[in-house]
């Protein structure tokens, strides 16, 4: 015969008491219904107690959180108040039929250049999973708005690499090859700061430029979760120097602060704004018609034979 003892006959055996008698008091040496009764026991308390919510996975801090369609020429999109507001369900009814198993929650938003993004609403799932289902979702974008002869590529992964840049390293020790460039820095860093980067360039791109001066910015790439890690600064050359985040610029892009050439907005010297149509000292967004009866209630952009307007400004090089 089992020496196995039934639970209920086991000596330590309570059973658990039921609402009522948990709400009565009498579970716990009480009185009845209405009469001071002994507290209840921990283990009574316990009882009541909902089990703790499971909590999801952790979010993926290097995993791409969206990706998005460019348009093959950059253009405003003519759906761009719309999209936001229905590609999502169309984006989750596209991915239903197709028998996908993925989270279906998004967000879309339309860039000034027409490219529409969706960003997944579930952090732990990253973009790149959804891959297989680019083709389709890309033709269902065209479809539901189209654009003939400008419509939107296949869907890509947004890119999530991070650009720092390191100030003022010397030029007359720093290597001027920019092959030979990225596994010094990759190495100086992984020293000093057990951090990996992806790549490693000159800020000035020109070999002659550089060649008549005494100091120059690197810019690194690296994942979005080693940001922290780099920007207190990091000692290469035995000095250390400032890392901060790097912005981009070219000689045909104006600023969106001073509208002239040259520089990153983020970068421009000018202390106040100017404004693109009328050249005053305001944000074109904050620009209003001077006309009490304008028949576009003072939109940001000047109508003809109605908003006293001026030649936009001379776009400098910066």
């Amino acid at each position: 015969m089992s020496s196995f003892t039934p639970g209920h006959l086991h000596p330590f055996f309570r059973p658990s008491p039921s609402y009522a008698q948990a709400a009565s008091g009498s579970g716990s040496g009480g009185k009845g219904k209405g009469k001071a009764g002994k507290p209840p026991s921990p283990q009574l308390v316990a009882s009541w107690v909902a089990p703790p919510v499971k909590k999801g996975p952790p979010s993926l801090p290097g995993a791409q959180p969206s990706f998005f369609a460019p348009r093959q020429s950059p253009s405003p999109h003519p759906d761009a108040l719309t999209i936001p507001a229905t590609f999502p369900d169309i984006s989750a009814r596209v991915l239903r039929e197709s028998n996908c198993l993925l989270p279906l929650g998004f967000s879309a938003t339309v860039n000034p250049p027409g490219s529409v993004s969706l960003t997944i609403t579930d952090k732990a799932t990253p973009a790149g999973s959804y891959a297989p289902y680019f083709d389709s979702l890309t033709r269902a974008l065209n479809q539901s708005f189209p654009v003939d002869e400008n419509p939107g590529c296949t869907l890509v992964l947004t890119p999530t690499a991070v650009q720092l840049a390191i100030d003022r390293l010397p030029l007359q020790i720093l290597l001027q090859d920019e092959e030979e460039l990225f596994p010094y820095i990759r190495q100086a860093i992984l020293n000093d700061k057990a951090t990996q980067i992806l790549s490693a360039r000159y800020l000035n791109p020109s070999r002659d430029s550089r060649a008549t001066k005494q100091a120059t910015s690197v810019v690194v790439t690296v994942n979005p979760q080693n940001v922290s890690a780099l920007t207190a600064g990091v000692v290469i050359l035995s000095q250390k120097h400032n890392i901060e985040l790097a912005f981009s610029s070219s000689r045909t892009s104006p600023c969106k602060n001073c509208w002239r050439y040259g520089h990153a907005h983020q970068r421009c010297p000018a202390t106040h704004p100017t404004c693109s149509i009328c050249v005053l000292h305001h944000t074109p967004a904050a620009h209003r018609c001077q006309n009490p009866t304008c028949p576009r209630s003072g939109n940001n952009k000047p109508v003809q034979s109605c908003c006293p307007t001026s030649p936009p400004p001379l776009l400098q090089l910066g």
